[in-house]
Parts: structure tokens; C-alpha cells; sequence
């Protein structure tokens, strides 16, 4: 349902109803080969001093960023992710660990003795690092043709601050009532996108419109 993101370049759209069901028919039909599809829950962490700070752009893209997710309303074991520019790493965590920390207790992740879990451990005590926002979306995935690219799409994407329901899926779509869920494209690739795949995106999906990383899926 993800992907392990050997890719450099990502660009992010949001799609129109129409839009999404005639680039799904194509993928389906034409130019992809399908993946996994399910439901996706992340939980965003984020440092408010840095989202306090301005003009230091530069200095705060060298913050790794970091994620929980679980799949399928399923969160028995989720993964965290950490983020530093295209660099990307994962550690498995169990939900009675993610209860701990949603709960304020750090100590079990120098426990674990992995360095993306002490990574994070030294984020939350140094740079104030805090639950920020709590996305919830459907992920259909796609790997074209062998191709150094990789297609999402992200249908229902629903968020709330919430994040003490992280773990309650019910509790997620109470947050989230009266939400019209967006629609999304995502593309991962590695140096350029072929021709044909730009065609098929130009034909399918042309009202398009280019997002911001804020408040989006990774």
C-alpha cells in the first residue's frame, strides 16, 4: 500500500470527481499494473517551535519528519516513519506501544534500541516534536510497467486534530462527519516521467491542480 520511495521526485494533485474515474479506468486498463488497495490511518508529528518559527525554511528542511500509520482499521502493529528529504526509514510499532505514547511515555523507545525509534525519541525531547494532524484515506497503488514510477490514488481523505482517536477507527468517522473527502494523485519517480504516461494524465485528469505538502498523505 506504500512504496519504499527510491524515488527523488513526488508531485502531489488534487482530482476531480470525473477526473479520478477516467485516470482509474486508464491505470486499470492501459499503462499500470495494479497493487494494493485499503485504508489508510497516519498520524502526522510535527515541532511547534518550527511551525511557530518563520524564515527558516532552510534550516527546518534538515528536521527529519515522522508518521505512524496502520492499515485496514487494523492497528495491532503500525509503522513509523521518518522522513529527511527523500530519504526514508520505517520501524514497526505495536499498538500497545503507540497507546503508551499517545499517553506521554518515551522510555520504551531507547528500549527498542532501533535508530529510527531513538531518532525520534531525541525529536520529541529536543525539537518539541508533537501529534499535529490525523489523516485518514483510501490508497489504490500502481507500478508502471516496470518504470522507475509509482502512481497512488487517494480517494475519501478526511482530517481532524483529534489525535487521541487515533487508534478508534469508529471514533475517526465521528471526527470526520460532514467531511467531503478529496481526491488525490500522487506520482513517484526517479528521473522523468515517459511521454506516454504525461499523455495519459493530460487526457484523464486535465483540471488537476498542484498541492502544497501541508495536511496531505506522505
Amino acid at each position: 500500500m506504500t512504496t519504499s520511495r527510491p524515488y527523488q521526485n513526488q508531485m502531489k494533485y488534487q482530482l476531480t470527481a470525473s477526473d479520478y474515474r477516467a485516470l482509474r479506468s486508464r491505470l486499470n486498463s492501459t499503462v499500470a499494473e495494479g497493487g494494493d488497495a485499503g485504508r489508510i490511518h497516519t498520524l502526522r508529528f510535527a515541532s511547534y517551535r518550527g511551525l511557530l518559527a518563520s524564515g527558516q525554511d532552510q534550516e527546518l528542511s534538515s528536521i527529519p519528519q515522522f508518521s505512524l500509520s496502520y492499515y485496514n482499521n487494523d492497528p495491532t502493529y503500525l509503522f513509523l516513519e521518518r522522513q529527511l528529504e527523500s530519504a526514508y526509514d520505517c520501524a514497526m510499532v505495536t499498538e500497545a506501544e503507540c497507546r503508551a505514547l499517545l499517553s506521554g511515555q518515551t522510555d520504551w523507545l531507547l528500549a527498542r534500541h532501533n535508530p529510527v525509534l531513538r531518532d525520534f525519541y531525541g525529536a520529541l525531547t529536543e525539537q518539541m516534536l508533537l501529534p499535529h494532524v490525523l489523516l485518514s484515506y483510501h490508497r489504490e497503488t500502481y507500478s508502471l510497467n516496470d518504470l522507475e514510477l509509482w502512481v497512488a490514488l487517494d480517494t475519501d481523505l478526511r482530517t481532524t486534530l483529534q489525535h487521541m482517536d487515533f487508534l478508534d477507527p469508529d471514533l475517526l468517522t465521528r471526527d470526520t462527519a460532514g467531511q467531503e473527502g478529496i481526491r488525490l494523485l500522487q506520482i513517484s519517480y526517479s528521473t522523468t516521467i515517459p511521454d506516454h504516461i504525461l499523455c495519459a494524465l493530460e487526457e484523464t485528469a486535465p483540471h488537476r491542480k498542484l498541492l502544497s505538502e501541508a495536511f496531505l498523505p506522505m
